[in-house]
């Protein structure tokens, strides 16, 4: 049988590079597939950026590109009422096109584009989804969160930055249907399309191995006290084996870890900083000018606090910001960078 990858990126115009990179880190990694179909879910991308986008991917055989307007889906998602994300609704897209694709096989692997795919995906095409809607890696976000959100301590609580849709259950199951009724009902979300899907799903979600969605604060701060400071407990986390397992190749990394700066942010000190430069460099954005990663308070206290002193007030910051229903405003603001970034 033939191996068939079906991907899905979204971004606006802003994020274009960011996905590229993304892009070209999955091709150059996956040369064995037979076909790789990549379905761009674009929000006003200009016409300099899509050419540019068909060069990144032209080089490879295996691959096709197929653009897909998302103006019907935003102006959707304002007649639903859906709560934007800092002004946007980028992040949703993807719950409303999903319904509308045409795939050779039953499913289709969203990456969000704070990604890079550091090896092959051959295991993502055979996964047994055992009935569920979607397969998700768990985020290794504050415990406390769950709560917020009307979940249980020990429920597992996903990530969304990667995303193994179900894509012939999805059309079965009407899900399209029932994420309009929800939206419409809620959807004012402190992590927006992610909290949604974890309430939404709950018992509909095949776990994924950490390999898929390996985020970078586990390279950014101490990997125990990660685990510890943020009560991530082995009945309902990963266990620290498995994520020494693939700590030195995981599959997809996913870059939320921000505080010494975006990984392709000029006078960034992100932990792959490096990895990101070498897909950059294969894009036709390689010379272009990057933003200026900021050095600022949360960076200097990364810097001179000792690891275990570090984490205290990283707790402190992101139990303000997503563990608790009434958050001290002051300390969001000055501590915002020490919780992951929301990508597109």
């Amino acid at each position: 049988m033939q191996k068939i990858l079906n991907i899905l990126h979204q971004s606006n115009d802003t994020y274009t590079m960011v996905c590229a990179t993304s892009i070209v880190s999955l091709l150059e990694n996956n040369r064995t597939l037979d076909e790789i179909n990549i379905y761009y879910l674009g929000y006003k991308i200009s016409a300099q950026n899509r050419q540019w986008l068909e060069e990144t991917t032209a080089p490879y055989e295996n691959t096709k590109l197929y653009f897909i307007n998302a103006d019907k889906y935003h102006r959707q998602l304002e007649e639903l009422g859906v709560s934007s994300w800092r002004g946007l609704y980028v992040t949703w897209l993807k719950l409303l096109a999903i319904n509308d694709l045409q795939l050779k096989t039953d499913r289709i692997l969203y990456v969000n584009a704070h990604t890079i795919v550091n090896a092959a995906l051959d295991g993502l095409i055979d996964v047994d989804f055992e009935g569920n809607v979607l397969g998700l890696s768990y985020d290794c976000l504050l415990n406390d969160h769950k709560e917020t959100i009307g979940l249980k301590p020990t429920d597992g609580y996903y990530n969304c930055g990667v995303m193994l849709f179900n894509h012939k259950k999805w059309l079965e199951d009407g899900i399209d249907s029932e994420i309009r009724t929800q939206l419409k009902k809620k959807s004012d979300y402190l992590i927006v399309d992610q909290d949604f899907c974890n309430v939404l799903f709950r018992d509909r979600i095949k776990l994924l191995d950490s390999t898929y969605n390996f985020s970078s604060a586990y390279y950014g701060y101490n990997l125990k006290g990660l685990l510890k400071t943020n009560n991530l407990q082995s009945s309902y986390f990963y266990t620290y084996e498995n994520l020494m397992a693939n700590y030195y190749a995981p599959k997809i990394i996913h870059s939320l870890f921000g505080i010494t700066g975006k990984p392709w942010e000029h006078g960034t000190k992100h932990p792959q900083r490096q990895l990101w430069r070498k897909y950059i460099d294969m894009t036709p954005w390689k010379d272009t000018e990057m933003p200026q990663a900021h050095y600022n308070i949360n960076w200097l206290l990364y810097d001179i606090l000792p690891q275990r002193l570090f984490l205290v007030v990283y707790k402190i910051a992101v139990k303000s910001k997503y563990g608790q229903k009434k958050r001290n405003k002051l300390i969001v603001i000055i501590l915002d960078k020490f919780t992951p970034q929301k990508g597109t």
